[in-house]
């Protein structure tokens, strides 16, 4: 009789072969970071500085931060006098993005210099829009949504792409006499977490709620970034579909604490105060179609595994490697091309004995 070895013990006595590796565990030479996420559309931008050590972040005040557009200095970034939760120093500036240009970030401050460089990718026109109002049943709840169409135009070649659909919230408080309260007019922008986009097959890459299953879900099909590739539609005409709920409104503000409110500028507000007063807010829907480069596709999907596991072990996955084009550091610098439509708006006035989520 011919002895064998079976296929299914091949991989433990593979696993039988190891090599020591050795992690330091005191911090030595500290690393800089910069990360960055900007668009053409907005007109103030934000650059994080921080110093990455073994076992923690520390802050990078008072450093220089310049920004070149086209190999010409357009700004210098100015330091923000706030406290971040992740021991970070923020640097804004204002400029103005167009597809092409090519942007490059230069942070130095003592020994320390990094730099990073993207280029605007390209635009996508929007062709065509369409929206439909639709009722769905999740866990036995139903909830009104609006679904949302979108038809472009694949760019030529390979593209990378990203959507939001969320909305522009403009929040106003009124006294006992009718008046506005100007200090407490808020704005807020809820661009995630609205949104559903697993069923739609580009966006999901294949592996959507509807179509990938319990095994998709243990792989880590959920996309946070909304960001896709335009394998399965190459230069040719794709409609993206995604839901979302406009109908839930919840009361501004930047961050909660115990029982008060930390509005934008900075004010304290008791929850009672804000509930006992009547408010109207104007929502504007507004859907982005993003256009990205290729190493931001990959930045995004490389986060997007890493918040899915974090750092649980899972012998079905890959160890998540965060890529970086950060020169003399660490770190991400990206750049989008948004194109936004505002497809509906509509306004909802509240009473003080109406209730508002929080």
């Amino acid at each position: 009789m011919k002895k064998t070895i079976p296929i299914l013990l091949l991989p433990f006595l593979v696993a039988g072969c190891y090599e020591e590796i050795l992690i330091p565990t005191e911090d030595k030479d500290p690393v800089p970071v910069l990360n960055a996420q900007m668009d053409n559309l907005e007109e103030e931008h934000t650059i994080y500085l921080s110093i990455s050590l073994l076992s923690k972040l520390e802050p990078f005040p008072g450093a220089s931060v310049k920004v070149y557009v086209n190999d010409k200095l357009a700004a210098e970034a100015v330091e923000v006098e706030e406290e971040d939760p992740w021991n970070r120093t923020a640097y804004t500036f204002k400029a103005d993005f167009k597809p092409g240009d090519e942007v490059r970030v230069e942070a130095c401050k003592d020994a320390f210099s990094v730099s990073s460089t993207a280029v605007v990718p390209p635009a996508v026109p929007i062709e065509a829009i369409d929206t439909s109002s639709v009722r769905i049943t999740y866990m036995g709840e139903s909830s009104n949504y609006v679904q949302v169409k979108v038809r472009f135009n694949d760019l030529p070649g390979r593209s990378w792409y990203g959507v939001d659909n969320g909305y522009l919230d403009k929040w106003e408080f009124f006294d006992e006499n009718g008046e506005i309260i100007p200090e407490y007019t808020t704005y807020e922008r809820p661009w995630t977490g609205m949104m559903e986009t697993d069923f739609d097959p580009v966006i999901s890459e294949g592996a959507g709620k509807t179509g990938g299953g319990d095994f998709s879900a243990l792989l880590g099909a959920t996309n946070f970034y909304h960001c896709f590739s335009d394998d399965p539609i190459q230069d040719q005409e794709c409609t993206l579909r995604v839901l979302l709920n406009p109908y839930a409104f919840y009361l501004p503000a930047y961050r909660y604490g115990g029982n008060y409110v930390i509005l934008p500028s900075g004010e304290e507000v008791d929850w009672s105060t804000l509930l006992a007063l009547s408010c109207r807010v104007e929502r504007s829907c507004r859907f982005r179609l993003r256009s990205l480069d290729f190493t931001q596709y990959r930045y995004l999907k490389a986060l997007n595994n890493l918040e899915t596991f974090g750092t649980e072990v899972n012998f079905l996955v890959e160890p998540t490697t965060l890529p970086s084009n950060v020169e003399g550091g660490l770190g991400f610098l990206g750049i989008e091309t948004l194109t936004e439509v505002v497809y509906a708006r509509f306004e909802r006035e509240y009473g003080p004995s109406e209730t508002i989520y929080y």
